[in-house]
C-alpha cells in the first residue's frame, strides 16, 4: 500500500517535468525577461566598408542603456534591460556570394569580444538575395553562389545543434527553433511553404509547435517576406493562409520580417507584423533595427536608429507594447 502510495504521488511530479521539457514553460512566469534584437537586410557587400559596422557597434552599448516607452494605457513603465539574449537576421544577409564578403560579414557576426564584433548569439535567416544571389548574368554561376552561402549557413545551425544552442532544425529548408526562458523562437527563413530550394517546411513547423508550444508559452516567428503592399507579391496567399492557420492555434506573442528596408508595423488577420528597417544609411535615415522584450505578461518592441560609429543612438518609432494571453 505505502509503495502504492508513493507511486500515486510521484506520478503528478513526473508528469509536470514532462510538461515543462517538452513545452519550456517556466513554473513561475513573473521572472520571465527576454530581450532579443532583430536586424535584417545587412546586405554584406565588397570592400571598403561605409557603416556596415554600427550596427554592431550599437549592439553591443544596448544593455542598461536603451530605453523602451511607456504606454500608459497599458501600464507598461519606461523601462532599460540588462541583458540581451541574441541577434536575430531577418534575411538577406548577403548582397552577393563571393567569399571576401562572407569574410567581411564573419568578421562582423560571429560572436566574439573585438568593438566591431557582435558580442551576443547570433541566429541567421536567408532572405532572397542569399537564396538567389546575382552573381553574374549566368544562372549556373547563381546556383553556385547559392550553394556556398547554404553551405555556410548549415555548418552554423549543425554546430549550434550540436551545442544545444537550437532546438530543434529541418535540414531541407534550414527552419529551425529555440528557446530562450520559456518563449520559443522560429526562424522560418525566406518564407513559410517556400519550395524553390527545398521542401516546404510547414510539416516541420506543425510538429515544431506541437511539441514546444503546447502549453501556451509565448511563440515568436521570424522570416524574410512581409505583408506590405510590395513584398506581399513574393508571397503566395494560399501559403500565408497556411501559416497563419497554423500559429493562430498557439499563444503568437511577435511576428518579425525585413525585406521592405522601412520600419513599419503590418497587420493581416489581426496580426501585428513588425516591418524591421535596413542596415545603412537611406532616404528614411540612419539604418536601424528593432529591439523586442516580453518581460512578464508584457511585450515591447521600438527601433533603435543608430547616430555614429561609437554606439550612440535613439529610439524611435513604431512602437508595439501588447499584454500577452
Amino acid at each position: 500500500m505505502r509503495k502504492f502510495m508513493r507511486l500515486f504521488l510521484f506520478l503528478p511530479l513526473c508528469m509536470g517535468c514532462a510538461l515543462f521539457q517538452k513545452t519550456g514553460r517556466k513554473k513561475n512566469l513573473s521572472n520571465r525577461d527576454v530581450t532579443v534584437v532583430i536586424a535584417a537586410d545587412l546586405h554584406f557587400d565588397l570592400l571598403p566598408e561605409t557603416d556596415q559596422y554600427y550596427h554592431v557597434v550599437t549592439m553591443n552599448h544596448l544593455e542598461h542603456s536603451f530605453c523602451f516607452p511607456k504606454d500608459a494605457s497599458l501600464g507598461i513603465a519606461r523601462q532599460t534591460f540588462k541583458k540581451l539574449r541574441g541577434v536575430i537576421l531577418a534575411g538577406d544577409i548577403f548582397d552577393k556570394s563571393r567569399p571576401e564578403i562572407l569574410n567581411f560579414y564573419r568578421q562582423r557576426y560571429e560572436q566574439g569580444s573585438g568593438e566591431r564584433q557582435i558580442h551576443y548569439p547570433v541566429y541567421p535567416g536567408l532572405g532572397n538575395h542569399d537564396i538567389d544571389p546575382a552573381v553574374s548574368d549566368k544562372g549556373a554561376d547563381n546556383l553556385k553562389g547559392r550553394a556556398y552561402t547554404l553551405h555556410y549557413i548549415d555548418s552554423l545551425l549543425e554546430k549550434k545543434l550540436s551545442r544545444g544552442e537550437i532546438l530543434n532544425l529541418d535540414t531541407s529548408s534550414r527552419s529551425y527553433s529555440w528557446n530562450i526562458e520559456d518563449v520559443h523562437f522560429i526562424q522560418g527563413q525566406r518564407y513559410a511553404g517556400d519550395t524553390t530550394y527545398c521542401q516546404s517546411n510547414f510539416s516541420w513547423l506543425k510538429q515544431d509547435l506541437e511539441k514546444y508550444a503546447s502549453g501556451g508559452n509565448p511563440v515568436v516567428y521570424i522570416q524574410h517576406y512581409g505583408f506590405d503592399k510590395w513584398a506581399i507579391d513574393w508571397w503566395p496567399q494560399s501559403s500565408r493562409d497556411q501559416l497563419f492557420d497554423l500559429l493562430e492555434q498557439y499563444n503568437l506573442a511577435a511576428f518579425f520580417v525585413g525585406h521592405t528596408h522601412t520600419a513599419s508595423i503590418e497587420h493581416y488577420r489581426g496580426h501585428a507584423i513588425y516591418q524591421v528597417n535596413n542596415a545603412w544609411k537611406d532616404d528614411d535615415g540612419n539604418g536601424s533595427f528593432a529591439v523586442m522584450r516580453i518581460k512578464k505578461d508584457a511585450l515591447s518592441i521600438a527601433t533603435c536608429r543608430w547616430i555614429d560609429n561609437k554606439g550612440h543612438f535613439e529610439v524611435v518609432g513604431p512602437y508595439e507594447n501588447r499584454i500577452l494571453p
